[in-house]
Formats: structure tokens, sequence, C-alpha cells
């Protein structure tokens, strides 16, 4: 039912209704003279009375007639409303539309008396939506597309494993706010998102000009603090060989390198490390605390990870910096596209356009905010609500703390339940409608139920696990990892017991997995160990060209999980081939492989 517009100036508004109401019933004038008074019809005057002596609260007017062509009664309208808000909440909302739909069918399965065109059309009408919507303060918006692991990994189990971790270090080392840092990258291209451009009314077409169809990505690093200070970030230029012109004009203090892709590797991510350290003066007295992603790091630093796929919610620079500072370069490209009419935007353009953006988008508020509302600091575990989690119920396949696929009936803490509450016998204000007998109440859910998973999730290959939250540091496998891969001093070196037959952390073992056809053996180092479970990352064989020894590389991308009887055997600690960046990466084990057939 539309808004009702008035079309004349015949009868009287409430509010001169209401005060010629007050005289007569107030100050006990008559009704007559009070309607000469206010210049109104004395039989208007005198309903409208009548009507307040009845019911200070009674509906009167043109909304008495909208209440009382209400096509779905009050209760089932909340019913529906709500079940419309939880599709929302575990990011499956529905189009208008569809909206529309499930309320046609809501009525038909009631035996709701509806208008002869939504039985003919097959869904409620548009003008009954606007108000429904307006009722029950819904709106149209357009959604972030999330993916089915952020959703399912997103979960209570999961964050309060996060959590328990930063309580633990925040206990130990006491850290105050311009101690505890996020960082994270983000990619910059030469080709900007046009902003909204004010055009005529109907027009069905507008363009914006942009630097080119397909862009350049250029990786830039940030660290920020909970005190709302910042570092200077890195630049990541996609060139093969770096020069100092190519950061020209970015924001004081920046640091710049090169690589072909342009995106972010170990070795420059130990090269941000080290910018990190001269900033912040951290050392082994004064250590930092930094939430980030999985890297191996130095002793000056506490490490923590966030949980995967939960960046979206735990990182501060995703939550409140990152979405400032793409807004900010966008404007600054198209301001720059306007100056510069004909040319295009290259990589080295980028420098000044991210100092521009800058200073609008690393603010103290801004950074400050991130850490609060992601719980970090101030510490608040309780920051998530019940539905935040809500996404993670719609699939079986949960991410518990240790990183497995949970279907809810082991110990760990289940996700958060949809449900709604439904009047069982149906509403009490519902219609006399015909017939022998009246139907049972069917809700919303019942006709559109809550999506829930079916199948599990497909195991993954050779048992991969995704990691969980970790305190990177705490693992003894930090210093064997540096002193081999990063040269540290052997002091580094001495925290490692290599003496224990037992398989600790940091350990390389040979691993048995089950094939398809047979039984193959790998290389794995061991990165976690739960009971008589172990995670960690599997290596890769790479065959030498010149003298057809074989050689092994991590795979972070290749991580496992297997069970204690499944190592063969535990391997000396490994040696880095070295005489070239790739052959960096790349060990030798002083033993006899030729056992295992390694694969």
């Amino acid at each position: 039912m539309k808004n009702y517009t008035r079309k004349t100036d015949r009868g009287a508004p409430r509010d001169i209704l209401m005060r010629a109401a007050q005289e007569v019933l107030r100050n006990n004038k008559s009704k007559a003279a009070a309607a000469k008074d206010f210049n109104v019809d004395r039989m208007t005057l005198s309903r409208f009375i009548k009507k307040i002596q009845q019911s200070e609260d009674a509906i009167t007017g043109y909304k008495a007639v909208a209440a009382a062509k209400t096509i779905i009664p009050e209760t089932m309208e909340k019913d529906l409303a709500i079940h419309l808000v939880t599709l929302c909440d575990i990011f499956h909302g529905l189009s208008q539309k569809s909206c529309r739909v499930l309320a046609f069918e809501f009525c038909s399965r009631n035996n709701v008396n509806m208008p002869r065109s939504w039985s003919e059309h097959g869904l409620a009408g548009q003008d009954w939506w606007l108000k429904f919507a307006e009722r029950h303060q819904l709106t149209l918006r357009a959604p972030e597309s999330t993916s089915l692991a952020r959703a399912s990994a997103f979960n209570k189990p999961v964050v309060n494993k996060f959590f328990s971790n930063l309580a633990k270090v925040m206990d130990e080392h006491k850290f105050s706010p311009n101690q505890i840092f996020n960082c994270d990258e983000t990619g910059l291209t030469t080709v900007q998102k046009p902003k909204a451009a004010v055009a005529k009314r109907g027009t069905k077409q507008v363009g914006s000009i942009t630097s080119q169809e397909r862009g350049e990505l250029v990786t830039v690093m940030y660290a920020v603090s909970a005190s709302g200070n910042s570092i200077p970030p890195m630049m990541i230029i996609p060139r093969v060989n770096y020069r100092d012109h190519f950061i020209r004009g970015a924001p004081p203090g920046t640091i710049g390198c090169a690589n072909p892709s342009g995106w972010m590797t170990k070795g420059l991510f130990i090269k941000f490390l080290d910018h990190l350290i001269q900033q912040t003066n951290c050392s082994v007295d004064r250590k930092v605390l930094l939430v980030m992603d999985n890297h191996e790091t130095h002793m000056s630093f506490i490490m923590l990870t966030i949980p995967p796929h939960t960046s979206h919610r735990l990182q501060p620079l995703v939550r409140t910096v990152y979405g400032p500072l793409k807004t900010a370069y966008n404007i600054a490209m198209d301001s720059w596209m306007r100056s510069n009419p004909g040319k295009n935007v290259t990589i080295y353009d980028i420098p000044e356009l991210l100092r521009i953006a800058h200073n609008e988008a690393l603010t103290p508020k801004n950074m400050s905010s991130g850490f609060a509302c992601t719980g970090i600091f101030p510490f608040n575990q309780t920051v998530f609500s019940d539905t935040d989690f809500a996404p993670s119920a719609t699939t079986d396949n949960i991410v518990t703390v240790s990183g497995a696929a949970d279907d809810g009936r082991g110990e760990e803490e289940p996700g958060p339940s949809v449900s709604v509450r439904h009047n069982e016998q149906g509403p009490s204000d519902r219609r006399d409608e015909p017939g022998p007998s009246p139907r049972p109440y069917v809700s919303p859910a019942d006709i559109r139920p809550f999506p829930k998973a079916i199948k599990p999730a497909k195991p993954t290959q050779r048992g991969r696990k995704k990691r969980s939250t970790t305190i990177l540091t705490s693992s003894p496998a930090r210093a064997a990892l540096f002193h081999e891969k990063f040269e540290f001093s052997d002091s580094s070196a001495d925290d490692i017991d290599d003496t224990d037959e037992d398989v600790i952390e940091g350990d390389f073992v040979v691993v048995k997995v089950a094939g398809k056809s047979r039984i193959v053996n790998f290389i794995a180092r061991v990165d976690s160990i739960d009971n008589d479970e172990y995670e960690g990352v599997f290596l890769r064989k790479v065959l030498s060209r010149m003298t057809g020894k074989p050689s092994f590389v991590i795979d972070n991308n290749d991580e496992a999980l297997f069970k204690k009887q499944d190592i063969l055997a535990k391997l000396p600690i490994p040696s880095v081939v070295g005489g070239s960046a790739r052959r960096e990466n790349q060990f030798t084990f002083s033993c006899n492989l030729e056992l295992w057939n390694i694969n």
C-alpha cells in the first residue's frame, strides 16, 4: 500500500484537532465553541474526541484504514522478517524477488487470504513489499563476496584459540600499545576503480576514463601499532632489478625492492623485518608483538599468527586501514588522470599516489580502532557475537583449533547454531477462514530452511591440513631454521636439542603416505605436535642438472598431517646447498635416502 498524499485542504490536520480536543477535555469548553475557535467541523471534532476517550493509543485516520487492510497478520509478519534477517546473518540473504515469492508461499501454505494479483504472478506485490520492509526496518544492501573457506573458518573454537594465544603472550611480556604491531600486504594497481559520477537521470551507461585495460601490480607492506603509529611501508616493484628511482615520491622512509611478479616472497619478508627492527628499535630485551599471517621470524619478535581465512575479521589493517587506503588511492588516481589527460599511469607513478593516500588513510584513529574492533588491544575476547559466527553454522566443514574439519560431534566446542523461535500453534490474530479444519501453522523456515551442508568436504591430498593460530616464536624450530638458512651464530642453535631420540618440533622425518595404488614416502618438517598427531609441511625433491643428486625444497603449500606410526625415520639437520639465490632454498641430508625411495 503506497503512502497517501493529501490532495486538498479539506478536513482538519491531526495536530489542530488534538489542540481543540484538549480545550474540550481539559478546559471544559463546549465542542461547538472549540470547533469555531479552531475552524474545524463540529462533528469531526466530536468523532475525534470519542476515539480518544475510547483509547488514547487508538489508531485513527488513514493508519486505521491501512491496519484494517493488512494482508499478513502481525505475528506472521514478524516470523517472516526474523527469518529473512537470519538468512542474511548466515550469508544466505535473499533478493527482493525471492522474498516476495517466499511471502506468497507463506500465505498460501497458511491459507491466508491474498489479493488476486499475488496468485496470478506467484509472488507478493511490490507495494506490499515496500510497506513490509518499512514496518520491519528492512533494506536492500549489496553483499560482499565471502568464500566458503572464510565462512567456515571463522568460528568460536578457532577464534577462542587465537585469543588464548594472545592472552598468553600478553600476560608473559606485558606489551604496551606501542609494542603491539600488525603487518600485512596489499596490492595497488595502475588501473583505478572509478567512483560514482553525476549524470542525467535515466542515463543507461556512464563511462569514466581509466589508465589501462589491465594494469600492473605493486605490493605494499605496512606495519601499524595499537597506539596509532605506523612505520614507513615497503614497496615491491614488478621488475627484475631494483633502482632507487622506482619509489621516488613515496611516503618518507619508504624502502623498495624488486620481484618479477610484484608479490611478497619469504626473502623479501625478511628484509621487511629488518626494516621493522630499525624503525621500532626492538631487541631481545625489548621485544614487540607482531600479529600477522604465517611467516618465520627473528628472535626479537614475539610472533602470533591469526587463523587461516580469518583476516577479514582478525586483521587490524584489513578492518580499518586498507579500505580507506584503497578509497583514497582511487580518488588520487582519478585526480591524476584528469590532471594528465591522454597519459597512462605507470608503476613509477604509484609511489606518489600512495603518499597522497597514505596521509589520508593512515590516521591514528584508523590504526588504533583496528586493534580495538578485533579485540587485540584493548584485549576483548567477547568482541564477536554469535551473529558474527553464524555463517560457520551453515556447513559441517567447520575448521577447529587444530585445523581439521569437524562435524560437530567431536569434543571441540561446536559452532553457533541458527534457530528462530516460531509460534507452533500459529498466530493468535489469524483471520477466521472457511473450511472444515484449520491447517497446521507453516513457518517461513519450513518453506525455505536454513542452508546446511549435506556432504562433508572432500579430504585434501596426502592428509594435508591447514595451519591454525600459532605463537611461532615459541617453537624450537625457529633457531634451527634461521641458523641453517640465514647464517645465524652458533649460539642461536644451542637451544635445539638434537640428541633426543624423540621427534620434536623442527625435526625432519621420513613419512609414509597411502597413495591411490601404493605406499609412497616423503620428507616432512614437523611444525607442531598434538599427542600422536603431527603437523608440518612436505619437502619437494629437486634433481641437480649438473650432478644429478637430489636436493629438497620446503613446499609451504603442501601441508602435512600424519600419525606417529607413519614416521619411518628421524633425519639429521639438513644443510643449505647455496651458491645462488635459487639454491639458497634447497637442502641436503647427510644420510643415505635411497633406503626409503623418497618421492
